[in-house]
């Protein structure tokens, strides 16, 4: 699979591989609320380092590295967050945000939701991966509701903040 071309949808959402034009609408949705649970988006977000970041998660996907993508809203066609999954020979790992505007509309939930099914139907991957920091009380309940098992705890660099965190990593096993 190309996953500089590739994308999923859910019932209002279109999640589809980062081009570098998304690094505006991007950059415009990050907020110190948001950049304080996401290890690499740093704020003040400039549309530079947002450029990085997506040149970063472009050069990835051509590698098969990685799946970089920008949420979008059915409804609107607006960017309202983005999805990262790291993949490895045997399993993706998870990372996401979405923009403080459209939080509390269960996008998180149905953004994560189609991941699952992304990387266990599409990617063909046994296991999802993800984590959160110890304190992100919003982001471990949601990974309990997506029937995810507590792995561990440990430590993780977190470029944004240019410190060491501790986060908490659960996982999900493919039924099929």
């Amino acid at each position: 699979m190309r996953l500089n071309t590739a994308s999923f949808e859910t019932s209002r959402l279109l999640v589809r591989a980062c081009r570098l034009q998304d690094a505006s609408a991007l950059t415009n949705l990050m907020t110190p609320s948001i950049s304080k649970w996401v290890a690499a988006w740093p704020t003040p977000l400039t549309l530079e380092a947002t450029k990085s970041i997506l040149t970063a998660a472009i050069n990835a996907a051509q590698d098969g590295l990685a799946f970089g993508a920008v949420v979008i809203a059915k409804d609107t066609q607006h960017i309202i967050g983005w999805c990262k999954l790291d993949i490895s020979e045997s399993h993706a790992e998870l990372g996401y945000w979405i923009g403080e505007a459209y939080q509390r509309n269960g996008f998180a939930l149905e953004l994560s939701q189609g991941a699952i099914a992304f990387t266990f139907e599409d990617l063909k991957l046994d296991v999802l991966r993800a984590g959160a920091q110890v304190e992100n009380i919003g982001s471990l309940a949601l990974l309990k509701k997506l029937g995810m098992t507590r792995q561990n705890q440990q430590s993780v660099w977190a470029p944004a903040r240019k410190r060491f965190e501790m986060c908490e990593f659960w996982s999900l096993t493919s039924t099929t």
